[in-house]
């Protein structure tokens, strides 16, 4: 396979590095990550903004961008001649599910993958724990891409993976996003003349949910979740249509 990779948390994360040394015996595999930590960047593009380009060595570059930029840069320049078959974004450190993927630029990442039709996965592991295990959260991700079916690598959808902040998996649970509960606050500071907001928040929890992604998570599974980019909702649209009726007399 020709495997791009790409993380918000930096090229030189720990999860990006040992996904790049576990996938890199079997695959073509190239790197285009963001110079420094991009958490929580979302699906930001840096639009006529120049970005710095690092080369660090062959097939191996690091991005002054967002994840988006990233993937964007990697395929319209970088490595252009590569037919990618997927994209994988990860592995974060820290988890992405329910609400989260809003903010992630991780799931971006992924998520930009699939905006230019190529099968795309997000990973992410438990990042409230001090026994992550990323060697183990990687093997996995090697594995799993030996036992994708080809028909699903056609679909318009990403994967979302959560691992556990755990030294060992308990199995796999093809889930649904959860309800995130947050926790945010804002700092607020004056200095010399100035006024400063800082958002920050303590660590945030979820509404328990058989069959989410943070239930199965906090129960020691791996939770694996299909997303697509489509948002539109018809059923709104049918409620909705009674505005096409009405005689406006602002607009015409």
């Amino acid at each position: 396979m020709n495997i791009l990779l790409t993380n918000d948390d930096g090229y030189l994360a720990k999860g990006i590095q040992i996904l790049y040394e576990k996938l890199s015996p079997n695959h073509n595999v190239y790197l285009c990550a963001p110079l420094k930590q991009m958490s929580a960047s979302s699906h930001a593009i840096s639009l006529f903004k120049p970005m710095e380009i690092k080369k660090v060595s062959e097939n191996i570059y690091a991005l002054d961008g967002t994840p988006a930029d990233c993937v964007k840069v990697a395929l319209l320049h970088l490595f252009k001649e590569v037919s990618f078959d997927i994209v994988l974004s990860g592995i974060n450190d820290g988890p992405n599910m329910g609400e989260d993927i809003f903010y992630s630029g991780t799931v971006a990442g992924a998520r930009e993958g699939l905006m230019n039709d190529i099968f795309s996965i997000a990973s992410s592991i438990d990042g409230w724990s001090e026994n992550k295990n990323f060697d183990k959260a990687a093997s996995f991700l090697s594995e799993l891409l030996q036992n994708i079916p080809k028909a699903i690598l056609k679909e318009k959808i990403f994967l979302n993976i959560n691992f556990p902040g755990i030294p060992n998996f308990k199995g796999i649970k093809v889930t649904h996003l959860g309800k995130r509960i947050y926790k945010d606050f804002v700092i607020y500071e004056e200095k010399d003349g100035k006024s400063f907001a800082t958002l920050t928040g303590d660590e945030p929890g979820f509404s328990p949910h058989n069959g989410s992604d943070m239930s199965s998570v906090s129960e020691g599974y791996i939770s694996i979740t299909p997303l697509a980019n489509e948002v539109f909702d018809p059923r709104l649209r049918d409620r909705l249509s009674y505005l096409e009726k009405i005689e406006w007399k602002t607009i015409f």
